[in-house]
């Protein structure tokens, strides 16, 4: 099992991978990162927690809208996507929980500490 440093909006995440995912993994990182530079960019959002759950609908509809690309060409091959995609965005709000989990953690000690 291989490891990787993913950097997302100036913060670095470290991953498990299969061994030689790790590419792959840092062009989605690099893709997701763009796409939330060009939101932020944009002054939609001020709140990092806003840009990231707007950054995701993104993605998301980006998702969706390939999906019914595919869909039209293979009526089939929808429900494995939508299966897929469905696992993919729920390890990924799992991850995303244990960071705020983390990072709320840290912030309590840091409280506490200074107290």
């Amino acid at each position: 099992m291989a490891e990787v440093t993913l950097t997302v909006n100036d913060r670095s995440f470290n991953l498990a991978c299969a061994d030689g995912d790790e590419g792959r993994l840092e062009n989605l990182a690099a893709y997701v990162d763009e796409r939330l530079r060009s939101i932020a960019d944009s002054g939609v959002v001020r709140r990092e927690s806003d840009l990231m759950a707007l950054t995701a609908i993104v993605l998301a509809d980006e998702l969706f809208d390939a999906q019914n690309a595919i869909s039209n060409d293979n009526p089939q091959s929808s429900d494995d996507f939508n299966e897929k995609l469905s696992e993919a965005l729920n390890k990924q709000e799992a991850e995303y929980a244990s960071q705020v989990d983390k990072l709320t953690e840290t912030v309590k000690k840091l409280a506490e500490s200074i107290k």
